[in-house]
C-alpha cells in the first residue's frame, strides 16, 4: 500500500515541470490584443480594422463585471438570457475602417458608429434625436435641467474610443473615466431538424405485379 501512495510522488517529481511563458511570449499575446497582432508600420498605416471588424457581424450582449455591492463575478453567467431579449445588440461593418451598433429594443432604436482615427482609436457618434428618443429624454420631453441631462448623456454616447478584440467572441471598448465595455456575442441559434419526408404509401413494384397476376 505504501508503494502505491507513493508512486504519485514518484511521478511528480520525474515529470518534467512546465516551463513558463517567456517575455517574448507574453508580449506577443499583448501585441495581439492592444495592436492587433500588426507590426508597428500595420499599426500606424490604419490597418486594424482588418482583424478587428473580420466576421463582426452578428448579435452581441453587453456582460456585467463584477456585482457593485457583493463583489461577486458575474462575467457572462446571464449571456444566453441577455442574447434572447432586447438587451441584444446588432453589430455591422461595411468595411475595415467602421462598425455600427444598433440597439434592439422594443420601441425606438438608434445606433452607434465608429469611425477609425489612428491606432486603435475610433470616433463614436449617435443621432442625438434616435439616441435621446430611444432612453426617453427626447424633444416632446420637458422639466428642470432637462436639457443639462441631454448635454450629459450625449457626451457619453459620442467621443473616443478605443476598442480591442482579446478574442474572436468578445469586443471590449474604453473610454476615459469608464469602465470597460465587454460585449460577448450571442451563440447562434441551432437549425431546427429538416421534416423527414413522408413514408410512401404505393405498393413495391413486384406487390402489385403479383397482384394483378392473381
Amino acid at each position: 500500500m505504501r508503494a502505491v501512495l507513493l508512486c504519485p510522488a514518484i511521478l511528480a517529481f520525474s515529470a518534467p515541470s512546465l516551463a513558463a511563458d517567456t517575455i517574448a511570449d507574453q508580449a506577443s499575446r499583448a501585441y495581439a490584443v492592444f495592436a492587433g497582432g500588426l507590426s508597428q508600420q500595420g499599426f500606424l498605416a490604419a490597418e486594424y480594422g482588418n482583424k478587428l471588424f473580420d466576421g463582426i457581424a452578428g448579435n452581441w450582449v453587453r456582460l456585467n463585471g463584477p456585482d457593485p455591492k457583493m463583489g461577486i463575478e458575474t462575467y457572462g453567467s446571464e449571456t444566453a438570457k441577455s442574447c434572447a431579449s432586447p438587451a441584444a445588440l446588432t453589430l455591422s461593418s461595411a468595411g475595415p475602417f467602421s462598425m455600427t451598433l444598433t440597439t434592439n429594443l422594443k420601441g425606438g432604436n438608434f445606433s452607434q458608429i465608429y469611425t477609425l482615427i489612428a491606432g486603435s482609436t475610433f470616433g463614436e457618434h449617435t443621432d442625438p434625436d434616435a439616441y435621446l428618443t430611444a432612453i426617453g429624454i427626447g424633444a416632446d420631453k420637458t422639466g428642470p435641467n432637462i436639457e443639462q441631462q441631454r448635454a450629459l448623456l450625449l457626451s457619453l454616447a459620442n467621443g473616443l474610443v478605443q476598442i480591442y478584440r482579446p478574442s474572436e467572441d468578445v469586443l471590449v471598448m474604453t473610454r476615459d473615466r469608464g469602465y470597460p465595455i465587454v460585449l460577448a456575442r450571442c451563440p447562434t441559434p441551432t437549425p431546427a431538424p429538416a421534416p423527414e419526408a413522408p413514408a410512401s404509401s404505393s405498393a413495391p413494384a413486384d406487390a402489385s405485379s403479383s397482384s394483378a397476376a392473381q
